[in-house]
């Protein structure tokens, strides 16, 4: 070896802060930067607006494919949000406006009121998102079920690659940290928990009470066992499918009747409260199909997009709908010091931000030590045989790590002599001549190594 105690194994360039991304090296702030988001908060301007953009009532299948077309037609990573009160789009390796014109054109609609974020602020604002800070109620938990709920359903279908779906989780972690500092896994579930005072106020006023829920799914189960839990033992679950709709919770079913739509007006049944967690694009009660009873009743519709429109009820009768819950959520907001709560929470945010961008600069590094230490492990296995003592065998593992421990401290280049000298000089109590089998080895694949342009290749 010519050259033999000169610099000339630098593994700097595989443990560096750039990332492989498509065949191109990025730098942590490069990925950072294309990152980008489109969004809408529902309020009283965009109300119709959220409900053309929403995947809320549509079947998992269907928001798949939807995303699946976005994504196509982009030609990069996308992932979609929806819940009751926002929608939000976020693009991998693109900016705003190419993501708004391609879900503008997915839509088949010219315009949208969305707010735009790019960079480390769609981080930012998803951290607020995921954690309840810029929810109806401050610190609901529901946001966050669903969150979680959403990243696995991209994972799973291919939706986002390993690369963008690490940075969700560190969203997730910088949720954990702030809900632990300010105490939101105390706070309230969902809307649903939100009402139950407010159903058993109604229900109060009546003796023997009849409770009408519309829909058996997520959201009817809880709104069943709210009234079960308040003693209430005459509930009716109207269903698309009742036999099918009963096979989900058989406990729970055993203890009310299902019946289907079509029965409600033969049946005559005449509700209480009629509560509503019916998923559907549009209102599935509304001026040409309007709810059977007649009678006044109070009606409370979880559901969004609405699944009760106000010309589908019937004089005396009232509807609690979003725009209700969300005058009522934000009184209950109050008890939260709202201003000092998101105030603190810039400052907690900036600090966690801070460590997610240094943990994504030291992925690669991460990533670099781990390759080196599997790489030495595998070797050590292939110098364990029957030849060697016992004791030798248990040194050679510890031995593995301690040389691995030395390549990846190297800050610059250095030579294969030094990694000779370090391997043999080694107060370890080997055979020489197996010590030499272990120098040989080492070099030959570090040198190997240290000929591959990226961590990917040397891996193969």
């Amino acid at each position: 070896m010519s050259n033999l105690g000169q610099p000339n194994i630098d593994l700097t360039r595989l443990s560096s802060n750039s990332h492989t991304v498509n065949g191109k090296s990025l730098s942590s702030d490069d990925m950072i930067n294309s990152v980008s988001m489109i969004s809408m908060k529902i309020n009283s301007s965009n109300i119709d607006y959220v409900k053309k953009f929403t995947s809320e009532g549509l079947s998992k299948e269907s928001r798949i494919k939807l995303i699946g077309q976005i994504k196509n037609k982009l030609g990069c990573d996308i992932f979609e949000f929806s819940t009751c009160n926002r929608i939000l789009y976020v693009g991998f390796g693109t900016n705003c406006d190419e993501l708004e014109r391609c879900v503008l054109s997915i839509f088949n609609q010219k315009e949208a009121l969305f707010d735009k974020y790019s960079g480390i602020e769609v981080w930012r604002h998803l951290v607020k998102v995921c954690s309840g800070l810029d929810s109806f109620i401050i610190g609901e938990l529901q946001v966050m079920s669903q969150f979680r709920g959403s990243i696995s359903l991209h994972r799973e279908n291919n939706l986002i690659d390993e690369m963008n779906s690490s940075f969700f989780s560190h969203i997730i972690s910088a949720n954990r940290l702030l809900r632990k500092e300010f105490g939101f896994n105390q706070t309230t579930e969902s809307m649903l928990n939100l009402a139950s005072n407010a159903i058993e106020e109604v229900l109060s006023l009546e003796e023997n009470p009849l409770c009408v829920v519309l829909g058996f799914g997520e959201m009817g189960r809880k709104a069943v066992d709210v009234l079960l839990s308040q003693g209430q033992e005459k509930v009716v679950v109207f269903s698309r499918n009742p036999e099918k709709s009963s096979q989900r919770d058989l406990q729970l079913s055993s203890r009310i009747t299902i019946l289907s739509f079509d029965q409600w007006s033969l049946e005559q049944i005449k509700p209480s409260l009629i509560i509503s967690t019916v998923r559907n694009i549009e209102p599935t009660f509304n001026s040409s199909n309007i709810i059977p009873n007649k009678n006044p009743v109070k009606i409370m519709d979880f559901s969004w997009p609405p699944s009760i429109d106000s010309t589908g009820i019937s004089e005396g009768q009232e509807l609690l709908g979003m725009e209700y819950w969300i005058k009522v959520a934000h009184k209950l907001g109050v008890e939260w010091d709202y201003e000092s709560t998101i105030e603190k929470s810039e400052v907690l945010i900036s600090n966690i931000e801070n460590k997610f961008m240094s943990a994504l600069s030291d992925r690669n590094q991460g990533m670099f030590r781990a390759f080196i230490y599997k790489t030495l492990e595998q070797l050590s296995s292939q110098w364990s045989d029957n030849r060697n003592s016992g004791e030798e065998n248990l040194q050679l593992g510890a031995f593995s790590r301690e040389i691995a421990t030395w390549i990846c401290n190297r800050e610059g280049p250095f030579s294969s002599n030094e990694l000779n000298e370090m391997i043999l000089s080694t107060e370890r109590k080997l055979n020489p001549s197996l010590l030499k089998i272990v120098a040989s080895d080492v070099t030959e694949k570090i040198i190997h190594i240290n000929a591959k342009s990226n961590l990917t290749e040397a891996a193969l």
